[in-house]
C-alpha cells in the first residue's frame, strides 16, 4: 500500500468499527475527562475537612467553607488567610491506550499529583462574612506511557496532563441569632493535553505518527447554603451547586512523516466542546457533645444522569447514573503547649463512601480518613490523609490523599457566634 494511503486507511477502519469498540471498551471510571480519583467533586476539602471524611457542610475551619456552604463563613474569626497543599495519587487499569486494544500493563498503574492548591482569604464585619480563594478543584493526568519492542525499531509514548481551577467569591450574612444563609460565584478554567508519539522504522525509512488534542476550560456556576444552630450544639445545614456547562476550545492535530517517502500529511481540527456538569443538593449535620468531642457528617447529591459531553461536534456515550456521597468524622481535642503558650491539638477520623457515576460497571471507593494538627491563638495547622479502595470493576483500584493545611488569623477576637 502507498504510504500516503496508510492514514486514510487507517482512519476508515477505525470508522467502521467505531461501534462494536464503543460497546467492548467500557472506561467509565477514566474516561479522558475524568477527575483524577473520583468523578464527585463539590467544594474543597482543606485536611481538617479531608479527616473529617469529607464532611464540611454543617461546620467551617477556614475560608473553604465558601466552596461548600457560604453560610458558614459567619463563624469564621473576623480575618484570615489560609493555604493548603495536598499529595494525591490514584490508580487505574483501563484509560486511554491502556488495556483498551492498543497497549496492555501487567497490573494497575499510578498517577500521582504534589503542590499548593488552594489559597484565599476571609474577613467578617457585622453580621456579614466575605471570602475570595482559587484552588485547583480538579486534575486529569495520566500515568505516561512508553512502549517499544526492545530493538528500538518500533516505540510509542503517550502523556496526558490538565488541571481545572476555581476561582471563586461568596458573601454570607447571619438573618437571624442562629439562622445565616451564603451565596458563591464561581469561574472554573482550566485545560487537558494529550500526546501521543508512535515511531516505527523499516528498511524503507522511519515513520511517524503524532496525535495531539488539547481542551482549554472555561464556565460559570453558583454555590450556596443556608445553616441552622439548632440547640446551640447541633448544626444543620443545605447547600447546592447549580448545573452548568463547561466549555472547552479543542484543537487536533493528526500527522503522519514518512520523510524517506517524501510524505508529509497534516489533519488539524478545532472545535467547540461541552461538558454538560451536573447539579449537586446536600445535607450535613455537627454535633459537639462536648467541649472536646464533636463529631459531623454530611451526604451529597450529584445528578450524573443529566451529564452530556460534545466532542468535536459529536456526542460521546456517557451512561451515568445518580450517586450519593456520604461522610462521616469524629474530632477529639487535646490541651497542652506549644511553644510556651496555651495550644489545642484536635485529633480526627473518618470515613467515606463514595460510589462513582458509571452504570456499569457499578463502581464505589470506601475510604479511611484520619488527621491531627494544632491551634495557637493566631495559627491552626492541620495534616490529614484519606486512603480508599474501589469495589465493582474488578480491577482493585485504589486512591489516596494527604493534605496540609495552615490558617493565620489577623485578628485574634475570636470566632463568630
Amino acid at each position: 500500500m502507498p504510504r500516503f494511503l496508510l492514514p486514510v486507511a487507517l482512519s476508515a477502519f477505525c470508522l467502521l468499527l467505531s461501534l462494536p469498540v464503543s460497546a467492548q471498551l467500557v472506561l467509565g471510571q477514566y474516561e479522558d475527562e475524568a477527575p483524577l480519583g473520583t468523578w464527585n467533586v463539590f467544594g474543597f476539602a482543606t485536611a481538617p475537612t479531608l479527616a473529617l471524611g469529607g464532611a464540611r457542610f454543617a461546620r467551617a475551619w477556614d475560608l473553604a467553607a465558601g466552596l461548600a456552604d457560604p453560610a458558614l463563613l459567619v463563624t469564621l474569626p473576623k480575618s484570615s488567610v489560609t493555604l493548603s497543599a495536598s499529595d494525591s495519587r490514584a490508580s487505574m487499569f483501563k484509560y486511554s491506550l491502556v488495556n483498551t486494544g492498543v497497549v496492555s500493563s501487567d497490573g494497575n498503574l499510578a498517577a500521582n499529583a504534589l503542590g499548593l492548591d488552594l489559597g484565599g482569604f476571609a474577613y467578617r464585619w457585622g453580621g456579614w462574612a466575605l471570602a475570595a480563594a482559587a484552588g485547583i478543584i480538579e486534575n486529569y493526568g495520566r500515568p505516561g506511557v512508553a512502549v517499544s519492542n526492545g530493538s528500538a525499531t518500533y516505540e510509542l509514548d503517550m502523556t496526558q496532563s490538565g488541571w481545572l481551577r476555581d476561582y471563586h467569591v461568596s458573601a454570607a450574612r447571619r438573618i437571624t441569632d442562629g439562622f445565616s444563609a451564603g451565596l458563591g460565584l464561581n469561574y472554573v478554567s482550566g485545560n487537558l493535553h494529550r500526546l501521543v508519539v508512535e515511531k516505527t522504522v523499516e528498511p524503507g525509512g522511519e515513520i511517524t505518527i503524532t496525535d495531539a488534542k488539547s481542551e482549554k476550560y472555561s464556565g460559570f456556576f453558583l454555590n450556596g447554603g443556608v445553616a441552622w444552630d439548632l440547640t446551640g450544639s447541633l448544626t444543620a445545614a443545605l447547600v447546592f451547586r447549580t448545573p452548568y456547562v463547561k466549555k472547552a476550545d479543542a484543537r487536533s492535530s493528526l500527522r503522519y512523516q514518512a520523510p524517506a517517502g517524501g510524505s508529509d500529511i497534516l489533519i488539524e481540527a478545532e472545535a467547540r466542546n461541552e461538558y454538560r456538569q451536573p447539579w449537586v443538593v446536600g445535607a450535613g449535620l455537627s454535633c459537639r457533645f462536648s467541649e472536646v468531642f464533636s463529631a459531623a457528617a454530611d451526604l451529597s447529591f450529584f445528578d450524573w444522569s443529566s451529564y452530556k459531553v460534545t466532542y468535536f461536534g459529536e456526542p460521546l456515550r456517557r451512561e451515568f447514573r445518580d450517586v450519593l456521597k456520604a461522610g462521616a468524622g469524629v474530632e477529639y481535642i487535646v490541651s497542652g503547649r506549644l511553644f510556651g503558650r496555651a495550644a489545642s491539638f484536635p485529633l480526627r477520623l473518618g470515613f467515606s463512601v463514595d460510589p462513582q457515576p458509571m452504570a456499569d460497571p457499578r463502581s464505589a471507593y470506601y475510604s479511611l480518613h484520619a488527621g491531627a494538627g494544632f491551634r495557637l491563638p493566631f495559627l491552626a495547622v492541620d495534616l490529614a490523609g484519606a486512603f480508599g479502595r474501589e469495589t465493582g470493576s474488578g480491577n482493585s483500584l485504589s486512591a489516596g490523599k494527604v493534605v496540609l493545611s495552615a490558617t493565620y488569623i489577623f485578628d485574634r477576637s475570636g470566632r463568630g457566634r
